[in-house]
């Protein structure tokens, strides 16, 4: 069973959309959709083949249209529909013309109206194409092709798609209404009023379209052979020896209008053959004027204001192409040489095997290219063969399509006929359902009339509803405020509570020596001064590896560069031999063609002289057939003349009764014509009519809503401000009870432990005091800075000692390197002495913020060694 448009586009997209390619291929994953969804027609089959592949295959022209696209309509498309637009984008770009208009109206109109509106509308569009596309396209294709096979077969479906959107806004317009009045009865039902349900439902006139009108034979023989001796000749001589072709020749008034004009043309070539006696005098050149003086001056004006001359540029240096040179690098050498030995490899082994067989393929080879050129000889040949037939297939049609338009003249008499009785009865059925339609509006006009009314008893019952809510609402928001100002309360107490644990200082720094072994026992255990040791003599042996390193680089590099040079030479020497045969080959290719050429147009011209033989016997044989029975005719008519002297009285009497009837109807149809034009007119005015009153009621309706909308705004403003105002006072409050409460609890404090606040004034005056000593400690390190640099030159004589390992620290434990503690020697007070000596105890009474500045500390919490 074939798929229907509306499940065909949409499989189409499913199987484009599950489709991965870097798990299956084309055919393998349009085979498993297929059996998976059990589609059995081989039409379809091959349709969602072809589109999977073709959208595939042209991955990038896609790309660039559905960019451009997704940009311009970026509000209007969604995302999620790009599956959608890759199918209709490939369909209407590269297969519409085999697919035909009608399929493609079809697998459109099965889709949503408004995503394929915006489609339509931005493909078939000459602007869009030449403005958002194009220039993506040439970066792709060349621009023939993108001209040609793209953008000019788009829009030769331009009027057809135009027509389409007008259909599809036509229908999402009837959609639209459709909706409105379906809610409209749905709302009136529901407030138990309408007619159970049924609604109107607006349709569009059934307008009888007009018939295209016949074009008229031409009463006379056209020439042909006269038309093209026209479109050479433009004299008037030739244009009147080819301007009427009748047995008894023009008629005289025809011959009168063509003296004249003749006689109108030398005159006129008379007058204007003088340029100079036929110019008019202008007074306005007969005065005086200054332009000349006025324009030389502005002139130096401005060459005064630009005094700037640019020199001219220097020509461009002339550039001889056999003297250029391109540098490659490393890869590009490497790769032309790797090319250059498999050619050679190739050689190799073929002369190998003509050693090891004694022959080769050249005589296969001969042969192949012989059937080859017998093969195209023949394509060939059969190509002429069939492009003959096909010329006097044409002429045969020609002719039939001639005597087609002489069958086709009567039946068009006999549709005239039935058109007219067709449409008067089309304007008596608008007449009655006119009638109808009017009684339907004014039926419209009575309901919503009613319905205003009960619009505004159900806003009454909204607005009281809303004010019952709002007032519960205050009232809960009361309820919460005060539960939030308990939670805050209890919470202040947590924070006091807990700050007032945290008064008391502790004591949490400890201070270590850096020659100090922790003696834990474990392996490569060592002090801080051992470890930075190590530490200097592996990156002195780090830095020497490198140093080897760089020297190794370097000579593989030199060594490599000599390796290129020569790849390079042997490069050179190729590609001049590859030169000299390529130059050889081409003059070869050159004079094939030129003799393939010569061949195919002495062919052409054979063949197009059998055709024109062809045609010429075709057109013999007609002309003889017509003369025969032009012959025949003029028989016919003298035999006439002697039956009956009266047979010119009857036909003239015949032909003015025809005529009066004719008169007669084209007075009626005129009568008929305007009073449809006056019945017309009056229904628009009507209708004006009733828009305006609509819209009147439509702007009253809204002041209404903008009325109400207001007072809502009003009130919420106001609700809002006194929120504020409530919110502001209820934070003042809390901020006082909070104050009063801070000072509630040190006051009680102070009462309950007085030797805990006597003893935290003592603290606070000693850390103020201790502060002031640290900024002095610091200026008398500024005044020591010289004495530090003396002693770092005493520190530098005993470095043969230090090296060694021998030099001891305060008669303990192992040297220090060279600045490994600069602050060693420092005069601070406390910190590890220029003898090893310990710091002074810390006072316990004295709140210790942190270490001096020199000092080593182990940090309690890490358990290393570090300098603070």
């Amino acid at each position: 069973i074939a798929l229907k448009p509306s499940e065909l586009l949409p499989a189409c997209i499913d199987v484009l959309h599950t489709f991965e390619p870097s798990k299956t291929t084309v055919d393998s994953h349009h085979q498993e959709y297929v059996q998976r969804h059990r589609i059995l027609d081989p039409t379809d089959v091959k349709f969602i083949h072809q589109v999977l592949y073709g959208c595939q295959r042209y991955k990038k022209l896609l790309r660039v249209f559905l960019s451009s696209f997704y940009f311009k309509h970026s509000g209007e498309v969604l995302r999620a529909d790009r599956p959608l637009y890759t199918v209709l984008a490939y369909l209407s770009l590269l297969r519409l013309e085999e697919l035909t208009f009608e399929g493609f109206k079809k697998l459109v109109l099965s889709q949503d109206f408004v995503k394929t509106r915006v489609f339509l509308r931005f493909t078939f569009s000459e602007d869009n194409l030449n403005t958002w596309l194009k220039e993506g396209w040439l970066t792709l294709y060349e621009p023939h092709y993108v001209q040609t096979e793209l953008i000019d077969q788009v829009l030769k479906f331009e009027p057809e798609v135009r027509a389409l959107v007008e259909e599809l806004d036509r229908r999402q317009a009837m959609g639209e209404a459709k909706k409105v009045a379906e809610a409209q009865a749905a709302a009136a039902l529901a407030e138990g009023r309408g007619g159970m349900g049924r609604h109107t439902v607006p349709e569009p006139f059934n307008l009888t379209r007009p018939a295209a009108r016949l074009v008229p034979d031409p009463e006379h023989e056209i020439d042909l052979d006269a038309l093209k001796n026209k479109s050479t000749s433009r004299s008037p001589g030739a244009r009147k020896r080819t301007s009427w072709h009748r047995p008894e020749g023009p008629p005289k008034d025809q011959l009168e209008l063509d003296k004249r004009k003749e006689r109108n043309r030398l005159e006129l070539r008379k007058k204007y053959a003088d340029p100079a006696a036929g110019r008019p005098d202008l007074q306005a050149e007969k005065r005086p004027s200054r332009l000349s003086d006025v324009k030389r001056a502005l002139e130096e004006r401005d060459k005064a204001a630009h005094p700037f001359r640019p020199q001219p540029p220097k020509p461009v240096p002339k550039w001889d192409a056999d003297q250029g040179y391109v540098k490659l690098n490393a890869a590009a050498i490497l790769r032309e040489d790797q090319i250059y030995r498999k050619k050679q490899e190739e050689e190799a082994r073929a002369i190998l095997a003509y050693e090891e067989d004694l022959r080769d393929a050249k005589a296969y080879d001969e042969w192949m290219r012989k059937m080859r050129e017998r093969d195209e000889a023949a394509r060939s040949a059969v190509v002429e063969a069939r492009r003959i037939e096909m010329a006097l297939a044409d002429e045969h049609a020609r002719a039939a399509v001639a005597r087609d338009k002489v069958a086709k003249r009567g039946m068009a008499e006999e549709v005239r006929v039935e058109s007219a009785k067709l449409g008067e009865e089309a304007r008596a059925q608008r007449e009655a359902y006119e009638a109808v339609r009017r009684e339907t509006v004014a039926a419209v006009a009575d309901l919503r009339e009613r319905g205003a009314h009960a619009v505004s008893e159900a806003e009454a019952k909204r607005r009281a509803a809303a004010e019952a809510v709002r007032e519960e609402s205050r009232l809960l928001e009361a309820e919460k405020r005060r539960a939030m100002a308990e939670e805050e309360e209890r919470r202040q107490e947590v924070i006091r509570q807990i700050r007032a644990l945290e008064l008391v200082p502790r004591k949490r720094d400890k201070v270590i020596d850096p020659t100090y072994e922790p003696g834990h026992g474990l392996l490569e255990e060592m002090s801080l001064s051992e470890l930075r040791e190590r530490l200097a003599l592996a990156k002195v042996r780090e830095d020497q590896d490198r140093a080897n390193r760089r020297a190794e680089i370097v000579r593989a590099k030199q060594a490599k560069e000599h390796v290129l040079k020569g790849k390079m030479a042997a490069i050179a020497d190729y590609r001049r031999m590859g030169a000299a045969q390529a130059e050889e080959q081409r003059r070869r290719d050159k004079e094939a063609r030129r003799l393939k050429e010569e061949e195919e147009r002495r062919r052409r011209e054979e063949s197009a002289l059998k055709v024109e033989e062809a045609r010429a016997a075709l057109r013999a044989e007609g002309k003889q057939a017509q003369r025969d029975l032009a012959k025949e005719l003029r028989d016919i008519k003298v035999k006439n003349q002697f039956l009956g002297k009266d047979a010119e009285a009857v036909e003239g009497k015949k032909f003015a009764r025809l005529e009066m009837g004719a008169r007669r109807e084209a007075a009626a149809l005129q009568g008929a014509k305007q009073a449809d034009a006056r019945m017309q007119a009056q229904i628009a005015r009507k209708e004006a009519a009733q828009r305006s009153k609509v819209t009147e009621r439509a702007r009253q309706q809204h002041r209404e809503w903008s009325d109400a909308q207001d007072l809502r705004s009003t009130n919420a403003a106001l609700e809002a401000e006194l929120a504020n105002t409530l919110e502001a006072q209820r934070k003042q409050a809390t901020a006082a009870a909070e104050r009063a409460a801070k000072e509630g609890v040190r006051r009680a404090n102070e009462n309950s432990f007085p030797y805990t606040a006597v003893i935290s004034a003592e603290k606070r005056d000693e850390a103020r005091a201790f502060r002031a000593a640290r900024e002095e400690q610091r200026g008398l390190a500024t005044a020591a800075t010289s004495l530090d640099e003396s002693r770092a030159a005493i520190a530098t004589l005993g470095a043969a000692d230090r090296s060694s390992g021998k030099a001891s620290y305060g008669n303990t434990g192992p040297a220090l390197p060279a600045g490994a503690s600069g602050e060693a020697s420092s005069p601070a007070p406390t910190g590890v002495g220029a003898q090893g000596r310990r710091p002074p105890p810390v006072l316990n009474d004295v709140p210790q913020s942190r270490p001096e500045a020199g000092a080593a500390t182990l940090a309690p919490d890490h358990g290393r060694a570090t300098l603070a």
